[in-house]
């Protein structure tokens, strides 16, 4: 299965109204899912929050476990578009890992509901057993990202930028260890830090992390 990809601009009147509709419907299920949790959480409920016809959610999304399918897209989709912006943005590989890393944290920041959604979804959520897509999508959404970082990490090798390291696990590892900072303070377990002190973790975490990638000589590594 492959990652969400950004959706096709409505351009009909019909078209736009069923988006408005499931936006509405998603934007609903976003805040009772996380705020009540998965399971109790009727139909019901959501058509009242959304202010639509329980119809209308059956119709956009078949079932409950559709609606949260649908979620999950959207925040992979969010997802990738803020890292495709970062990502874009720089010049040089290790520009382009910086951006994509900062275009990962605005998507935490802006859109905080859907960030724990991708990554700590509701305990409750549907099973494997009966909505497998949900988890497939997540997992491909990851592993695409950290290929693409492994991909920039061996061009800063090949360029002499970056130490001679495996790019698989370095960026697995760059990955997960930025996506633990914002964790820490956007996470629903945070560490309730200040924002002040959650802005110096994130500048110790750019410092340590690209230091360490960076190769001895290389400009803001270390001198050999």
């Amino acid at each position: 299965m492959t990652p969400a990809t950004t959706s096709p601009t409505p351009t009909t009147r019909t078209e736009r109204r069923k988006a408005r509709t499931a936006a509405a419907i998603l934007d609903a299920a976003e805040r009772l899912f996380l705020s009540r949790g998965f399971g109790v959480t009727t139909m019901e409920d959501i058509s009242e929050e959304a202010d639509v016809a329980v119809g209308s959610i059956y119709a956009h999304f078949g079932s409950k476990d559709g609606v949260y399918t649908g979620l999950i897209d959207r925040a992979l989709e969010l997802d990738k578009r803020y890292c495709d912006e970062g990502f874009d943005s720089g010049a040089t590989p290790v520009e382009r890992l910086v951006g994509l890393a900062e275009g990962y944290l605005r998507f935490a920041r802006e859109h905080a509901g859907y960030f724990r959604l991708f990554r700590f979804p509701p305990p409750d959520r549907p099973s494997e057993d009966t909505a497998p897509q949900p988890a497939e999508r997540v997992a491909e959404r990851i592993r695409a990202e950290t290929a693409r970082m492994a991909d920039c990490v061996r061009e800063a090798i090949e360029l002499g930028i970056a130490r001679p390291v495996n790019p698989t696990s370095t960026a697995t590892f760059l990955w997960a260890a930025w996506d633990g900072v914002i964790a820490c303070h956007l996470g629903p377990a945070n560490m309730n830090l200040t924002d002040a002190e959650f802005e110096e973790v994130l500048d110790r975490a750019r410092e340590v992390l690209a230091l360490g990638l960076l190769a001895a000589g290389a400009p803001g590594g270390e001198e050999q």
